[in-house]
């Protein structure tokens, strides 16, 4: 039966956030809390049971939640033009970089939320994240409106205060080449625009 657990968005509870972990290690999924959209995240590993929950295409992208720009450079992802300075400027915050990487190219974001800082964080390194909702369906701005419609899927929402106006990330491509726009979202591409200029 899934459950939804209060989490404080300013000093989450080091014991809620363990036993999140410990479901997600365990192959589970877990809805989570963002700045922008309500998200459900697994371990990447166990990337499959994203797909299965959301109904969603087999083989389209799904974007990794990292705890810090380093938790991204571990994983040994190329910033290419431009791209760091986007990450020093808007993470933590509502920018998805896709980036390559020694296993393709893969979007990242910080987000500026506590609670999935600390999972992150706690869990060691990227956490596959994707908004919950099904596939084509509206985003979900709460875990009680998560709840509705993956309930079955997910055993447990990590319920905390949405700060943002439930936009979605803007998504950014950054290669040596070029920096390419691929949805914008809460930073607006006047805003990536002039950083860049």
């Amino acid at each position: 039966m899934s459950e939804i657990v209060p989490v404080d968005a300013t000093r989450p509870d080091p014991e809620i956030i363990r036993r999140a972990c410990a479901l997600l290690e365990a192959g589970e999924l877990v809805g989570v809390p963002t700045e922008t959209v309500y998200g459900i995240a697994c371990a990447p590993e166990h990337i499959e049971a994203l797909y299965c929950a959301k109904e969603r295409e087999r083989g389209k992208p799904i974007a990794r939640l990292a705890a810090s720009l380093e938790q991204v450079e571990a994983l040994g992802a190329d910033f290419g033009k431009d791209g760091r300075a986007l990450a020093e400027k808007y993470w933590p915050g509502p920018l998805t970089l896709v980036l390559n990487t020694p296993d393709g190219p893969t979007g990242f974001r910080v987000p500026d939320h506590n609670v999935p800082l600390a999972l992150a964080r706690a869990f060691g390194r990227p956490i596959a994240l994707t908004s919950a909702n099904k596939s084509g369906g509206a985003d979900a701005a709460n875990a009680q409106e998560a709840l509705q419609t993956l309930e079955t899927a997910v055993p447990l929402f990590l319920d905390s205060d949405n700060p943002g106006a439930n936009i979605p990330s803007t998504v950014i491509l950054c290669t040596e080449d070029e920096i390419k726009i691929l949805r914008e979202g809460a930073v607006s591409k006047k805003d990536i625009i002039k950083r860049l200029s």
